[in-house]
């Protein structure tokens, strides 16, 4: 009871988190405070709180060791029951399989786990344990965890309101901290308890508590508390010791003389169990000090009975983390580097995964012995496919620098620069390709360095670099006699291509290569042949020029599925040749692509391509006009963002955000806004659609001269050949600001140019937006004429949310003339049929006070009930209305079961239907949008 003297306000708040989680709600709580303070004895009585009241368990300590081991904490919680469990049982079971084989197998470290597919799993298995009995979840120390677990903690903590799963933290403060960032997201989210030192009163009742245990202790309350300042793990020294020492940090050091005084057999015990760490074993202890367990017998006792170490299930550790760093302290850099290097060696002997081992070389001087660098390759190696690219380069770096710099493998420098580029270490990645490039003599891989150089700088910004990197590398190649029937060749143009359409909008000069893979047969065409043929139709799309033959050659890289298989749902070169689809007007097509990567994605349980291949759905979905379907698809690929989703999410936000101002939903459009200009700062050719989406939220609310500003960047951003609106209508939405601001000759001009573009590429959606810009900058029948145009294109094409937009502006011309007044109604009321029955309110509301204003009467009413769900909510019954279970579409979607039910119970309650009449609702809905005459 010592160690939680004057812990009310602590105890208190233990003891709500636990309350809460017995009665259905998590949340987290953090206990933090310097070394020493108490912090430990606050969660072991937390944890011991818990076990009585029923509540599972699960703790992780992690420690400087363990910091360069992924997902540690993951591994601490839930080893001992992938050990016990059945793989594919519960708790293991649905996306949770995988982590119970990874944990009961060799490791996680040994599974191509990213970020999101282990939370997803993770969640799955919580809910299981959860639906049980409330779990606590136990992290002290949390300061020394992993980035891999810190960022699981990070979206854990999000969530844990949902269910009976409680988070204890403690955090111990004064210590550097390797991602703090993240740490302090995890923190913010929780109740915060700091305990504070002993006062005078409380050593005292501490000195009383423990006079049995240190009865020769000659020093006073005072002069305790004026020693150690009242932390109580010193007051708890100083008495041991009995005599006073000064400060706090000289109680310390009474710990190394202490240690001293135990003998030479004991100060080698207590150092080998420190670096040990959490593979202290017995046999491990033995084995470093090249004694038996019956041996170290004598000096454990001792150093167990001077409260330097503890023991327990056959291993021992350091009774505190102060104990730890006094025994650390007194080494010097070569006899620790010693004791990591054999402790490495033990846990090789012993076949431990390669990663345990990698933490101890991390800890070594350099000794130029190749089997430390081809460890902790493979250890990067793997660090890199398991999602946790700190780590990798810490032992990719560190293998770097176990070999002389003129015979360091210049594939070893690669790899680390592409560690450090992952981890966003760029002037490091930067170095370490310089450093590559330098020691590379194939002209092949000399030419593969300078495209990685390339690629680092145009995400950097440096273009003119980046262009000078990517011409050395092909004169390269091509001084080598390869031609651009060349694999090597046509890959790098492939790679150069798409980098610089992505980062600057630019062309590469690749005719050559594009035309003679064009030349080929289609069944000789490669991986190389199909990724230059999706960046020659990309190219076409953002000059503008040629859609049959973009739509030809992004046909043809797509292969019938074959591009998606070599790519998977993942691949960048995959979804490049998809968008060529979409801004080609192909969107049925384009739909069929991306229910197989959504089906590929739901196969690997690639959560990351489940994100991309639903933004890329929604963005089709918005450009049909099918407003409320394209929220349901943005909203999860959004939400992917705090899971490491990052690919596409800028143009993602813009497709999230015009469809809100679509529906009238501007202070959902408004929140976005800030989200756009920070990704517009990147200043990239995807930053245009941000920024001009940005700026079209500042003209909705009256700013118009900032949304030219707005406009006009995003125009520079597409670079002088991103000439297509079907990307970007920079063009037409400067047309409408122009006019609001009465600038109507500019207006015109700049309209005239839009259609003349939207003409040259011919994809009726530009087009038909274009002429309705153009409309209304022109007078009387010349804008009718325009309208008429654009509302026949729409149609033909089956865009009816945009038709319906152009019929209100045709409309409400024609109403106004007697001769044409019944057509004029008849768009009006068309439209606003269209827009109540798939529950567009701006479009209602102005068809209707139109069709008010020329005398004709509005129904009252009507609407889909289904307008009422949130996005979330609509893709849940649309998928049970299907026929699937909860748990098929938990898994479907990337969601936990208890969420699928929560979205359910709330659509039924909104809905006022059952399971089984869900179907006959959405068919319903879908025949009175289908039933309109738009």
């Amino acid at each position: 009871m010592g160690g939680l003297i004057e812990r009310a306000a602590e105890l208190a708040a233990v003891s709500g988190l636990l309350s809460d989680a017995l009665g259905g709600t998590g949340r987290s709580l953090t206990l933090s405070g310097p070394a020493g303070v108490g912090k430990s004895a606050l969660v072991g009585h937390a944890t011991e709180r818990a076990r009585m009241l029923g509540m599972r368990v699960l703790t992780a300590c992690p420690t400087p060791v363990t910091s360069q081991l992924s997902h540690a904490v993951v591994r601490d919680w839930l080893a001992p029951l992938a050990r016990e469990a059945s793989p594919g049982n519960k708790p293991f079971d649905g996306p949770a399989a995988a982590l119970g084989e990874a944990l009961a197998g060799p490791g996680l470290d040994h599974h191509p786990w990213t970020l999101a597919s282990l939370d997803y799993a993770l969640a799955w298995l919580l809910e299981n344990l959860a639906a049980d009995r409330p779990v606590l979840l136990v992290v002290d120390d949390v300061q020394w965890a992993d980035l891999g677990s810190l960022q699981l903690l990070d979206l854990l903590s999000a969530r844990l309101h949902l269910g009976p799963v409680a988070m204890l933290l403690g955090l111990r403060t004064g210590e550097p901290v390797g991602h703090a960032d993240v740490l302090h997201r995890v923190v913010a989210r929780s109740t915060s308890v700091s305990p504070q030192p002993l006062s005078v009163v409380g050593v005292a009742a501490l000195r009383a508590d423990l006079g049995d245990a240190y009865p020769g202790t000659l020093l006073s309350a005072q002069e305790v508390h004026d020693a150690t300042g009242g932390v109580p793990f010193l007051v708890h020294e100083l008495l041991r010791e009995g005599t006073a020492g000064g400060t706090p940090q000289t109680v310390v050091e009474s710990l190394r003389h202490r240690l001293g005084r135990l003998g030479a057999p004991a100060v080698q015990l207590a150092r080998t169990v420190a670096v040990l760490g959490d593979e202290a074993s017995f046999d491990a202890v033995a084995d470093l000090t090249a004694q038996s367990v019956a041996d170290i017998a004598d000096p454990l006792e001792v150093l167990v009975d001077a409260g330097v170490l503890t023991v327990g299930m056959w291993r021992a550790w350091p009774a505190h983390p102060l104990v730890r760093e006094a025994i650390l302290s007194a080494l010097t850099p070569s006899q620790r580097s010693d004791l990591h290097r054999k402790a490495a060696a033990h846990l090789t002997s012993l076949g431990r995964p390669r990663q345990a081992v990698a933490s101890h070389l991390l800890h070594t001087l350099p000794d130029e012995d190749p089997a430390v660098v081809e460890l902790l390759r493979a250890a990067g190696e793997e660090s890199l496919d398991s999602g946790v690219p700190d780590v990798a380069a810490a032992q990719l770096f560190r293998a770097v620098g176990e070999t002389r710099p003129e015979d360091t493998d210049p594939g070893l420098l690669a790899l680390a620069a592409s560690a450090h580029l992952s981890a966003g270490l760029r002037t490091e990645a930067f170095d370490l390709w310089r450093r590559s490039l330098e020691r590379t003599t194939g002209t092949e891989k000399r030419a593969r360095t300078l495209a990685d150089i390339g690629d680092l700088q145009m995400t950097l910004g440096e273009r003119h670099a980046a262009q000078a990197s990517y011409q050395e590398a092909i004169g390269l190649l091509t001084g080598d006699r390869h031609d651009a029937s060349s694999p090597a060749l046509r890959k790098l143009l492939a790679r150069m291509g798409m980098a610089r359409a992505l980062y600057d909008g630019s062309g590469a000069d690749l005719t050559e290569a594009v035309e003679d893979a064009v030349r080929q047969p289609q069944e000789r065409d490669t991986h190389a042949d199909r990724l230059l043929l999706s960046w020659a139709a990309s190219d076409l799309a953002v000059r503008g020029h040629d859609r049959e033959r973009a739509l030809a050659f992004a046909g043809r890289a797509l292969g019938d599925g074959a591009l998606l298989a070599e790519e998977t749902c993942d691949g960048i070169g995959f979804y490049v040749a998809s968008a060529v689809l979409s801004w080609s007007d192909a969107y049925d097509e384009n739909l069929a692509v991306l229910d197989a990567a959504l089906e590929d994605s739901r196969r690997r349980g690639s959560v990351l391509g489940f994100a991309t291949a639903s933004y890329c759905r929604g963005f089709v979905r918005y450009r049909q006009g099918r407003l409320r379907e394209a929220l349901v698809e943005f909203e999860p690929a959004l939400q992917m963002r705090a899971r490491g989703w990052s690919d596409f999410a800028e143009p993602a936000l813009a497709g999230a955000t015009l469809t809100h101002l679509a529906l009238g939903q501007h202070p959902e459009a408004l929140a976005l806004e800030p989200l756009l200009r920070q990704a517009a700062r990147r200043a990239q050719f995807l930053s245009a659609l941000p920024i001009a989406v940005a700026g079209l939220v500042r003209a909705t609310h009256g700013d118009h001269e900032q949304a030219l500003a707005d406009y006009a960047e995003a125009g520079r951003l597409m670079g002088p050949r991103g000439d297509n609106a079907s990307i970007v209508e920079w063009r037409e939405l400067t047309a409408w600001s122009l006019m609001s601001l009465g600038r109507e000759d500019e207006a015109r001009a700049t309209a005239e140019e839009a259609v003349r573009l939207a003409r040259r590429w011919g994809a009726p959606r530009g087009l038909g937006f274009a002429l309705r810009t153009l409309a209304q900058t022109t007078p009387g029948d010349e804008a009718v004429g325009h309208l008429r145009e654009s509302l026949a294109l729409l149609e033909s094409a089956d865009l009816a949310d945009y038709a319906a937009r152009t019929a209100i502006d045709l409309g409400a011309r024609l109403a106004t003339e007697e001769a044409s007044r019944d057509e004029g109604v008849s768009l009006l009321e068309g439209a606003f049929r269209y827009a109540r029955a798939t529950d567009v309110p701006p479009l209602a509301r102005r068809a209707s006070g139109l069709l008010t204003r020329h005398g004709v009467p509005v129904p009252e009413g009507g609407g889909s009930p289904l307008a009422s769900l949130t996005p979330g909510e609509r893709r849940v019954v649309e998928l049970a209305a299907a026929g699937y279970t909860n748990r098929q579409i938990a898994q479907s979607l990337f969601v936990t079961v208890k969420a699928v039910e929560w979205h359910l119970s709330n659509a039924y309650r909104k809905l006022e239907v059952t399971r089984a009449q869900l179907p006959d609702l959405l068919a319903q809905s879908r025949g009175e949008s289908s039933s309109s005459d738009m």
